[in-house]
């Protein structure tokens, strides 16, 4: 019996290692466009402040 529930534990640390493998790509996924979010962020931030600064000096004419 006591053959039968190493076995039992094994499947069962086995399956657990299984799903902490894809929780950790599920997180490396999302860190990676989060990453990516936030560097199309910056780059929309610069094109609105040059955008502003545009209209600024249109308006000012």
């Amino acid at each position: 019996m006591n053959n039968a529930n190493n076995i039992d534990m094994n499947l069962v640390v086995q399956s657990l290692n299984q799903k902490l493998a894809v929780a950790n790509y599920t997180a490396a996924s999302w860190e990676s466009k989060a990453t990516q979010l936030e560097n199309e962020n910056k780059q929309l931030q610069v094109q609105l402040d040059q955008l502003k600064q545009q209209g600024n000096k249109k308006g000012g004419k």
